[in-house]
C-alpha cells in the first residue's frame, strides 16, 4: 500500500513539475505551431537527459547518501523545495506567464531546455529524495519510478502540444488556475509526507 502511495506522490510531483511554465514548455509551444506531435518529441529529448541522470543518482550519487542522517536531510530539503513550489504555484495561479520561445527543433529543444537552474535544483532535492525513497522499497520500484515520471512528461507535453496545435486550449486561464491550485495543494501534502519520512528514518537510527 505504501508503495502505491509513493508512486502516486511521484505522479503528482512529476505532473506539477511538468506543468510549471519554463524552457521545456516554451519549446513545446513553439514547435506545436508546426506539428501536433511536437510535445511527444520534446519529451523524448527531455528523457534523453533524465534517464542517465536518474540512473547516476540512483546507483552512484545515492550510494554516498544512504546514511540515515543524510537521507533525512535530503528528505527535508525535498520537502522544503515542494513547500516553496507548491506555495508559489498557488500564489501565481492567476498570473499570465511570459514564456520566452526558443528557436530549437523539438527533439534538440527537449535536450537543451532541460538544462536550467530549476531542473538542477529539483533533481538535487526533490528528485533525489524520491530516488532514495524508491530505493528503500527495492530496485524494482525504481523502475516503476522512472516509468511513472517519464510517462507524466510524455503525457503532459504531448497533450499540451496537441492542444496548442489544434485549438490553443492551454490559454483558458480559469481552467489553468484551478488545476494549478490543486497541484499546489497536492505538493504541500506530499511535502508533509517527505517530512514524516525523514523523521521516520531518523527514528530508525
Amino acid at each position: 500500500m505504501e508503495q502505491l502511495l509513493f508512486l502516486f506522490s511521484v505522479f503528482v510531483i512529476s505532473f506539477s513539475g511538468a506543468m510549471m511554465p519554463g524552457p521545456v514548455t516554451a519549446v513545446v509551444i513553439a514547435n506545436a505551431r508546426h506539428s501536433r506531435f511536437a510535445g511527444f518529441v520534446v519529451a523524448a529529448g527531455h528523457a534523453m537527459i533524465e534517464i542517465p541522470l536518474i540512473l547516476f543518482l540512483a546507483f552512484y550519487a545515492a550510494n554516498f547518501m544512504e546514511n540515515p542522517l543524510v537521507h533525512a536531510l535530503i528528505a527535508f530539503a525535498g520537502a522544503a523545495m515542494l513547500l516553496y513550489v507548491g506555495g508559489d504555484m498557488i500564489r501565481k495561479s492567476g498570473r499570465e506567464e511570459d514564456l520566452q520561445i526558443k528557436n530549437y527543433s523539438a527533439f534538440l529543444g527537449g535536450i537543451v531546455s532541460s538544462i536550467n537552474p530549476y531542473f538542477i535544483v529539483w533533481w538535487a532535492t526533490t528528485g533525489l529524495a524520491m530516488i532514495l525513497q524508491a530505493k528503500s522499497f527495492g530496485h524494482g520500484l525504481l523502475v516503476f519510478f522512472i516509468i511513472v515520471h517519464l510517462s507524466v512528461d510524455f503525457f503532459w507535453d504531448g497533450i499540451l502540444g496537441w492542444l496548442m496545435n489544434r485549438s490553443g486550449a492551454y490559454n483558458y486561464p480559469k481552467v489553468r488556475k484551478i488545476v494549478t491550485i490543486l497541484l499546489g495543494v497536492c505538493l504541500i501534502l506530499v511535502a508533509l509526507y517527505f517530512v514524516f519520512s525523514g523523521i521516520r528514518v531518523l527514528g530508525s537510527r
